[in-house]
């Protein structure tokens, strides 16, 4: 009995097998899976690395050369206009943002 409830056969037979398998010996192989899971890891992290360093200079030098290029070569240049609120382009005045409301 359980807390108050009858184990099933089936739970017998778990229990049974469970109880086999842990008085078996540990395999060899499992002895090293550890290291090689660690061993796996590293060697996929340098070659990741390896792939990884290429493309993140060559996204370097392209940004270098975007900033460069665009520093270099003469732009439009811009007249900034004096704001107003009593000039014609006025539309986001409050008076106009509110007339929309009601």
């Amino acid at each position: 009995m359980w807390f108050g409830l009858k184990k099933e056969p089936l739970m017998d037979d778990l229990d049974r097998a469970l109880q086999q398998l842990r008085n078996l010996p540990v395999p060899i192989r499992l002895a090293a899976l550890e290291s090689d899971v660690l061993m796996q890891i590293d060697s996929e992290r340098s070659a990741s690395a390896l792939t990884a360093a290429p493309a993140l200079s060559l996204a370097a030098v392209l940004a270098l050369g975007i900033g460069i290029g665009a520093a270099v070569l003469p732009g439009g240049s811009a007249q900034a206009a004096q704001p107003s609120p009593f000039s014609a382009g006025a539309d986001l005045a409050p008076s106009t943002l509110l007339a929309n409301l009601g």
